[in-house]
C-alpha cells in the first residue's frame, strides 16, 4: 500500500512545530531523532495516525497565497475547538446535529488552511 504524507514549507520550524504540539498533534519523526543536538530540518506531525511533515522555508521565497491544506477525517474531534479558539483563527466551524458530523476550518500560524472532519 502507498501513503502519501504532504510535505510543507514553513518560516520557523521549530515554533510550528510546538504550536501544533499544543493543539494536540503528536511530532513522530525529525532529524533529531538520530541527532539530538542538529538543528531541526524536518519533522512529522500526526493526528490519529494522519501525518504530515514540514521543512524550513526561507521567508524570502514564501508569498502572500497558501496553495495547499490539509484535510483530516478523524474520529473525534475531542477538545480541539477549544484549544484552538486562543490559538488559531477559526474559517468555519460546522457542527450538524441529526447527523452528529463536526467539521472545523481553521488557518495555521504559517496560513495554510486546515480541515478537520468528525461523524
Amino acid at each position: 500500500m502507498a501513503v502519501c504524507i504532504p510535505f510543507l514549507g514553513v518560516q520557523n520550524l521549530e515554533q510550528t512545530v510546538l504550536w501544533y504540539e499544543s493543539l494536540g498533534f503528536r511530532c513522530t519523526g525529525s532529524n533529531r531523532y538520530w541527532d539530538p543536538g542538529a538543528a531541526l530540518t524536518w519533522a512529522q506531525l500526526e493526528w490519529e495516525d494522519a501525518a504530515f511533515m514540514l521543512f524550513p522555508y526561507p521567508a524570502e521565497r514564501t508569498n502572500e497565497v497558501r496553495d495547499a491544506g490539509l484535510f483530516f477525517r478523524v474520529n473525534s474531534l475531542n477538545d480541539l475547538v477549544e484549544r484552538l479558539q486562543t490559538r488559531a483563527k477559526i474559517i468555519e466551524l460546522t457542527e450538524e446535529p441529526f447527523s452528529n458530523k463536526r467539521e472545523v476550518v481553521f488557518e495555521d500560524l504559517n496560513g495554510f488552511r486546515i480541515t478537520l472532519t468528525a461523524g
